[in-house]
């Protein structure tokens, strides 16, 4: 259902935002009813097509819309109650709507902040946001929002303190920003950063300063500069504006729900099912040759292609025939001088058009090859090929489209390794047998996105670390540029955790052994790259695991050169529920630190089993470092460890390594331990594992004067059968550097 919210000028931080998402619940196919000749077939000027439908019996289950009469007498179709419908495409499953506007305005008067806050959740219902023709949207004088779904946080900052910055028609950062959306979005909350000084906020702004978010049709939209100093944004839009939602008759493919006839969707003999591109569910399309509506019984008529086609085929010989039409050969008699005269006017003309057909081809054929210049030129492939000449000796290769789309077989899905907020990853072959993973990047709206890219590839194409998966290369030719990876074959540490199978098998000493693998790639990133990077969306999925279950540290999208003055920080709010930073949420600066709070929450998930945000657990269980972090201030750690690895023998060492996800996941990213220093001592605690343990008595000054006299790499570590001697042992050896 939709909803709109009003919220308190008081601040709310992020992170309870978090922890109060709801899960998304794909709507359950029902047996199909269909509607009777009483239904309207439209209100106002939108025409109302089955499923939808107004009134009972109407409309299939979800698809319900209402036909409210307006004061002059004229009549809207509204969706969920209150959302205004302007109109349904059956063609491509999407109907357009209109929703309210999210506001922050500032009173220069009175020097308070009201809001008006909105969002919509679709949960339940057969509908998702489309995210390929809605974007999130930000507007105003240095205006932060953010826009949470289930799944996923986006945002953007709008920069700007003087109007004179911002241009019309421009919505690059200055006075306007947008994001593109994540995948199957079905529910989202807008909001604000309340913390913003309002103190400089000139005068001539106005008696009152607003900022403004929404998620919205992007063609719909052109920034214009009167919207920072003028309430005309909400004026001209009456508080709404535009927005697609794509749609589905059930939430099956179509190979499952055609064999249920009871709901299966797809009434029309000439129709045919089609399984949508935006998720789980189906669509029904009228076949080729027909059209109409694919829901109804005979709703997919014959089209007379002898009659609407222009030019008609065939003129005077032209034969309508079901889903085609026929050309028959036989021309009535005639003498031969006609005949000769048909023949050599259809000679002449076959003439021109393969004439004009090849000059046509040479022509579209120059004009791709002048937009792939224009692309690599435009991501820096100059600069990159100019890097690459100077730099010998670097394996990084320029790959063609027509390469790519080879080796993934025109990106069939069935190739797809996974998808992610930054893109989707194919497996690929190249035609000496190698195996590769391709990246297709969603689109880069920034130009500074786009100059910058050349420079960051040939960077990250220098680090060579045995625990970061390599960048082979890119493909810049196209227009949104992809990246070629090493194949790793084992898939990911979230699925080695979460699977049915997987953590129960991984003894402790393994899980340590990832851990340390992992860290030790993060910490090469923040102090041994030449510049630094921070990775910016560290989390279980982005480990891969090679063919001897050796961690690398993969994907990259979120990734960024570490910022050398505070202009270059991101303003662009991205990551994973659960493993975000806290303190980014509120300042949007992406540091070092924040790759340290995530890498926290994976060690917690490799400590526990338990998955960073569930949200089919208890209220407060869905945060797994909140639900860690409660347990260990309430002496309970060990309720929370995976059972798999509980022993009495290890007790120390996984409460060491929890006392080290608890300084990762400090609050203020200043008391957070750097990665290298988490490397260190989870390098100190696998070379403890690995020592021998042999039954014998010692009392603790014995044992303390054989250490004192051995180096760990040659010390059996004698078992005393005393807990916190064991533990006091340990603790030295910790300390000392041992």
């Amino acid at each position: 259902m939709y909803h709109y919210y009003k919220r308190s000028t008081h601040t709310v931080p992020m992170l309870l935002l978090l922890l109060s998402l709801t899960g998304v619940l794909q709507f359950q196919a029902k047996a199909v009813a269909l509607p009777n000749s009483s239904c309207p077939e439209s209100c106002g000027d939108v025409k109302i097509v089955y499923p939808f439908g107004i009134g009972a019996l109407c409309a299939m289950e979800g698809f319900d819309l209402e036909c409210n009469k307006t004061e002059d007498g004229s009549a809207n179709v509204t969706f969920f109650g209150s959302m205004p419908l302007l109109n349904i495409s059956l063609l491509h499953g999407e109907i357009r709507v209109k929703h309210h506007i999210s506001s922050m305005c500032y009173n220069l008067s009175s020097r308070s902040i009201s809001y008006r806050e909105g969002g919509m959740k679709l949960d339940n219902t057969p509908f998702t946001f489309s995210e390929l023709r809605n974007r999130f949207i930000v507007i105003g004088f240095n205006t932060l929002a953010y826009m949470i779904g289930s799944t996923s946080v986006l945002g953007c900052w709008a920069r700007s303190k003087n109007i004179k910055e911002a241009q019309d028609g421009v919505c690059e950062g200055v006075g306007c920003c947008q994001v593109v959306l994540t995948r199957n979005m079905s529910d989202y909350d807008a909001g604000f950063n309340d913390r913003y000084n309002t103190t400089n906020i000139s005068t001539t702004a106005g008696a009152e300063y607003c900022g403004y978010a929404v998620m919205m049709e992007a063609d719909a939209f052109r920034f214009h500069t009167t919207y920072l100093n003028t309430t005309m944004f909400w004026k001209e839009n009456a508080g709404r504006v535009p927005v697609i939602l794509n749609w589905v008759v059930g939430n099956e493919t179509c190979v499952v729900a055609s064999k249920k006839a009871d709901s299966y969707a797809c009434r029309s003999n000439n129709s045919k099912c089609i399984d949508s591109s935006n998720g789980p569910g189906y669509l029904c399309n009228c076949t080729d040759g027909y059209s109409g509506n694919p829901y109804l019984t005979d709703g997919c008529q014959d089209i007379d292609e002898c009659a609407v086609n222009v030019p008609r085929p065939c003129p005077g010989h032209c034969i309508n025939i079901p889903g085609n039409y026929s050309c028959p050969n036989e021309m009535p008699p005639s003498s031969s001088g006609p005949v000769v005269l048909v023949v050599g006017l259809s000679t002449g003309v076959v003439i021109v058009v393969i004439t004009i057909t090849g000059t046509y081809l040479i022509l579209e054929r120059k004009k791709l090859a002048k937009i792939k210049r224009k692309y690599f030129h435009q991501h820096g492939g100059m600069l990159l090929l100019q890097e690459i000449r100077l730099k010998q000796g670097t394996a990084f290769s320029i790959f063609s489209e027509a390469e790519l789309i080879q080796a993934t077989d025109k990106f069939d899905d069935k190739n797809i390794l996974g998808r992610g907020g930054h893109g989707t990853v194919y497996r690929g072959t190249l035609k000496d047998g190698s195996l590769i993973a391709v990246k297709r990047c969603v689109s880069m709206t920034s130009e500074q996105q786009k100059k910058e890219f050349g420079k960051e590839m040939l960077i990250l194409s220098q680090i060579n670390h045995k625990n970061i998966v390599k960048l082979l290369g890119c493909c810049l030719e196209v227009e949104v540029p992809m990246l070629v990876y090493e194949f790793i074959p084992n898939g990911t540490l979230f699925q080695l955790i979460h699977s049915d199978n997987g953590c129960h098998n991984i003894p402790f000493s393994g899980r340590l052994c990832i851990a340390l693998e992992s860290a030790l790639a993060l910490a090469y990133l923040h102090s041994w790259a030449s510049p630094p990077i921070l990775h910016g969306d560290v989390k279980s999925s982005n480990i891969l695991l090679d063919e001897n279950y050796a961690a690398k540290v993969s994907d990259f999208g979120a990734s960024i050169l570490a910022p050398t003055d505070k202009s270059q920080f991101m303003t662009l709010v991205q990551g994973t529920c659960g493993y975000l930073d806290p303190e980014y949420m509120q300042t949007c600066q992406l540091t070092d630190k924040s790759d340290v709070y995530s890498f926290g929450v994976v060690l917690l998930e490799l400590l526990t089993g338990k998955m960073a945000f569930n949200l089919e657990g208890p209220e407060n269980e869905r945060s797994l470092s909140l639900h860690f972090l409660s347990a260990m201030k309430e002496d309970r750690l060990i309720d929370i460890i995976d059972d798999h690895i509980k022993s009495d023998n290890d007790t120390w060492l996984l409460e060491e390594v929890a006392e080290l996800a608890q300084e990762c996941l400090e609050m203020s990213g200043d008391r957070r331990p750097a990665m290298r220093d988490v490397a260190e001592k989870l390098d100190r605690l696998c070379k403890v594992m690995q020592q021998p343990w042999v039954p014998a008595q010692h009392d603790p000054e014995e044992m303390e004067s054989l250490l004192g006299q051995s180096s760990v790499a040659s010390l059996e570590i004698v078992s005393t059968g005393n807990f916190s001697m064991e533990k006091r042992i340990l603790q030295w050896l910790l300390e000392s550097g041992r």
